[in-house]
């Protein structure tokens, strides 16, 4: 076994490659707290997102070769890999919860109801949407995909996705009067 003093990022997937425990503890750390924050928007709590991480890093071992041959940014490679295990996740926890997504109606809702918020506000509200809504949000709002796109991923309709979509922004929307309900009242307004 070879010690790895340097802490390049070269030497670091060459000893993941060669499955040196020491180089895979080190690219752990290197990357756990900003691939934490992906999968604490997708998870519901922080026991889940641990699980999706951990299942995310497995993946990142063992297929490290095939990126250590192509080469590239880890980093983003690493991200992507977070997602996409935690789109799996929860397209397995909605299978197991027996969910059906197909029967939701679509609602057009295009008003934008995130814009006064603190991200903290923002993270804590979409952490207490359904896994479902949670999911469609985070991959429309913050990856950036289109409707089609999250269908094929999620293996729904398009109009699920806009439906799941709606449903969680309404739901975000109610958190919102909520909040300023309470906002008001403490300030005695």
């Amino acid at each position: 076994m070879r010690i790895i003093f340097s802490v390049s990022e070269e030497e670091l997937i060459r000893g993941c490659i060669e499955n040196e425990r020491l180089a895979q503890k080190r690219l752990y750390e290197r990357h756990f707290s900003k691939m934490m924050s992906v999968c604490m928007r997708y998870a519901s709590h922080r026991e889940q997102a641990t699980e999706m991480l951990n299942m995310g890093f497995l993946k990142v071992f063992k297929t490290i070769e095939s990126f250590g041959k192509k080469g590239g940014n880890l980093e983003g490679w690493i991200y992507r890999i977070m997602v996409n295990t935690a789109i799996d996740y929860l397209r397995s926890e909605i299978r197991h919860q027996h969910l059906d997504m197909e029967r939701t109606v679509y609602v057009e809702d295009t008003s934008d109801v995130l814009a006064d918020l603190a991200a903290e506000q923002i993270l804590e509200m979409v952490n207490e949407l359904t896994p479902a809504y949670r999911t469609v949000f985070n991959l429309y709002v913050v990856e950036g995909y289109n409707h089609s796109e999250i269908g094929k991923l999620l293996g729904i309709s398009e109009g699920t996705s806009k439906s799941n979509l709606a449903k969680a922004k309404a739901k975000m929307q109610q958190k919102i009067m909520e909040l300023n309900k309470v906002n008001v009242s403490a300030y005695g307004k």
